[in-house]
């Protein structure tokens, strides 16, 4: 345990990013409002991920300055590998064993396993342009998730309709949720705030209004695109990541909240929680009658539990979280 007061703040925020993506995954609010659940559900909890990211860019600043690449490498690999043989079940038994589901799984991730996946292959690439210029890192970011929201909307909007099979290929989501299209330009500005130092730079009024701003664009780019665009249909990307998650990143060393609490272990309940909740919400579907609000909560109460468990076991299981 720590003995020193720090401030956690970065930790609460993962620790509440997780919570938001059970969130999303349970289905909160669905039963009450569809405005209510496309503003938070399928709006803001979406930033979870994105941040996610930006902050795991944030750090690799550290670990490609000191050339641990492969050690980061090899721990990600293996947590992937790890958690994708506990899922075996529902991406392999579900689809019937069928190959041609079943390799493009194992490639991009079964579910939240993708992010994984995309962390990995990001990670590696962005240690390929560590050496570029912080202005390359950042047009390339915004190019390649503007690459990415062009393919989303061509499938969603169906602009290919009388092409059946390249219709189905471009809405498949790892066609524009991957590594290169999601992952790395979240990476890629984490990874600019840390060497450029920003997030130092940067006054606590200025960080307010950041954060105000970048959330108005987010919650309007969600809202524009459900009543004008894509109505029912959910999208993976938004523009506005690019703004909100770092927002978030920043804020977290700007706002401090000191406690002796265990960094490393909020860190752990944020992880245990990300990989887990998918189990329990398939438990709670299959056992019990729950409405989609009342499921976020009793997934949210049990993988806590089921974290705690996870926690202990990676002490003599390395590797689990």
């Amino acid at each position: 345990m720590q003995t020193t007061s720090r401030n956690i703040l970065l930790d609460i925020l993962k620790v509440i990013a997780a919570l938001f993506v059970i969130g999303t995954h349970a289905g909160f609010l669905f039963e009450y409002s569809d405005a209510a659940s496309r503003i938070v559900t399928n709006g803001i909890f979406r930033i979870a991920v994105p941040f996610f990211f930006c902050v795991n860019g944030f750090f690799l600043y550290t670990v490609f300055k000191n050339d641990r690449i492969k050690i980061w490498l090899k721990r990600v690999g293996i947590l992937y590998l790890i958690w994708m043989l506990i899922y075996t079940y529902f991406w392999v038994h579900l689809n019937h064993y069928d190959l041609l589901k079943i390799i493009p799984t194992f490639i991009f991730g079964f579910n939240h396993l993708w992010y994984l996946a995309a962390l990995f292959f990001g990670g590696l690439v962005l240690y390929q342009l560590r050496n570029a210029s912080n202005t390359v890192l950042i047009v390339s970011a915004f190019a390649f998730l503007l690459i990415g929201i062009a393919i989303q909307y061509i499938g969603v909007l169906h602009v290919f309709p009388y092409q059946t099979t390249l219709d189905k290929l471009i809405n498949y989501p790892p066609l524009h949720r991957n590594f290169l299209l999601f992952a790395l330009p979240l990476l890629s500005i984490g990874y600019v705030i840390r060497r450029a130092n920003f997030h130092t730079k940067i006054s606590k009024k200025n960080v307010t209004m950041l954060l105000l701003v970048s959330l108005t664009l987010f919650v309007a780019e969600n809202l524009i695109a459900y009543y004008f665009i894509t109505y029912n249909t959910i999208l993976n990307t938004y523009l506005s990541y690019l703004f909100l998650a770092p927002a978030l990143l920043i804020a977290a060393f700007t706002f401090k909240i000191s406690s002796n609490l265990d960094s490393k272990l909020l860190s752990s309940y944020s992880i245990a929680i990300y990989l887990v909740h998918p189990l329990i919400i398939f438990l709670i579907y299959n056992t019990l009658t729950l409405s989609r609000t009342v499921t976020t909560f009793v997934t949210i109460i049990v993988s806590v539990i089921a974290s705690y468990v996870l926690i202990q076991l990676n002490k003599k299981i390395t590797y689990i979280l």
